[in-house]
């Protein structure tokens, strides 16, 4: 029985995998021999750290706008609560000029708190993001030294 050019090219192809594969799984092999071995639970505790450190970071972010949100929010009312009753004072007296004066004091007051406040918040949302930046980038060093540490093995 005569064999077709199509069946040819086929069982030639076969047989030509079969000669790749082997020659395939060689060269892999020979590759991974020369890459290091990878301790795989030293990895994922490396990385499970740098998930803890971010989760710290996030935390600590989160507390602080907690903390700005109420001392903004107890500002505000608290200055509302001191412009209403300077203004109850002078419309009390609308025509005093004394109490025209003192509103006038007050509202200066008022801002130099407000000024000073804002200071205030930005003190602490700068301490905030050293402490942040801080925890991140000990988390960097503690990385970076241990993977300096850890030995280059090859098979």
């Amino acid at each position: 029985m005569a064999v077709s050019p199509k069946q040819d090219s086929k069982s030639h192809k076969k047989e030509s995998t079969k000669k790749a594969d082997p020659s395939a799984r060689d060269m892999f092999k020979k590759f991974s021999a020369k890459m290091p071995k990878i301790d795989r639970e030293k990895l994922i505790d490396h990385h499970k750290k740098n998930l803890d450190a971010l989760s710290d970071a996030q935390k600590m972010a989160v507390e602080v706008i907690k903390n700005i949100a109420q001392l903004q929010t107890q500002f505000v009312r608290q200055t509302f609560e001191e412009m209403h009753a300077s203004m109850r004072e002078v419309m009390q007296h609308p025509r005093s000029k004394e109490k025209l004066t003192a509103h006038a004091d007050n509202v200066k007051q008022t801002l130099f708190k407000a000024v000073d406040h804002h200071a205030s918040i930005s003190d602490i949302v700068l301490k905030s993001h050293k402490d942040v930046y801080n925890l991140v980038q000990d988390r960097f060093k503690d990385g970076s030294e241990s993977i300096k540490k850890s030995p280059s093995r090859t098979h």
